[in-house]
């Protein structure tokens, strides 16, 4: 996967603002003080597992589907 695929989230194609690549510090970026449920990794194409980060938007979507499906918050 080139830089470029991998600066686009695998879900949307947007750009997924990875800080890796935007050589913030490890540790630094937003997704390393969130947490990704399963459905998360579910929705990812095999082909794109571990080479391209989710953006922001899709995983508080995500999140947010997960917790209404866990019967956590209705709509």
């Amino acid at each position: 996967m080139t830089e470029e695929t991998a600066a686009h989230c695998p879900i949307c194609k947007g750009d997924n603002k990875c800080g890796n690549l935007a050589g913030i510090p490890a540790g630094e970026c937003w997704c390393s003080k969130e947490t990704f449920p399963r459905a998360v990794f579910e929705r990812i194409p095999p082909e794109s597992l571990g080479k391209a980060c989710v953006c922001q938007s899709c995983l508080e979507r995500l999140k947010r589907e997960a917790n209404e499906e866990s019967g956590g918050m209705r709509a």
